[in-house]
């Protein structure tokens, strides 16, 4: 359920956009999924850019999403530590929820570091050429998500 008091507007919109077998597919999935895409086309365009090449940046990629992902659940767990002690079986279940972006954040930044330090990339034209994306993903696909959560 969504309230805007301000117009004293009440929306009811299901989280789950859909299933496949046994398995919801969230909205918010679909939006920071949505959101890489864009981002990724964004960076495709301005190829060569800072001296980066595109491929660099998929290669990148392909380490900077999954280990950014289980930093998310490692911040998340950190934070929530207690409950986790006590529910070992729960740290690994996606599933239920319980990423934070901000370790995402983190864990991207190490990656990409160390990536740019075995490609002999400078770090910083790094983050010039792909931190305007990062909002994208960050901050549009997730008020895209709360507004339909």
């Amino acid at each position: 359920m969504i309230r805007f008091e301000l117009f004293n507007l009440t929306l009811h919109i299901n989280k789950i956009a859909f299933k496949i077998g046994n398995i919801n597919i969230y909205w918010y999935a679909i939006f920071i999924v949505t959101a890489i895409i864009i981002a990724l086309y964004i960076l495709k365009k301005q190829n060569s850019k800072f001296g980066i090449n595109y491929d660099d940046i998929t290669d990148l990629i392909i380490y900077l999403i999954p280990i950014s992902i289980i930093c998310a659940r490692l911040y998340y767990i950190m934070f929530n530590l207690n409950y986790y002690i006590h529910n070992i079986k729960e740290t690994v279940n996606f599933r239920s929820g319980g990423l934070a972006i901000f370790g995402a954040v983190l864990g991207g930044f190490f990656v990409c570091k160390i990536f740019c330090r075995i490609k002999k990339i400078v770090f910083l034209d790094m983050l010039d050429y792909i931190v305007p994306s990062l909002a994208l993903r960050t901050s549009n696909s997730v008020d895209l998500a709360i507004f339909l959560i």
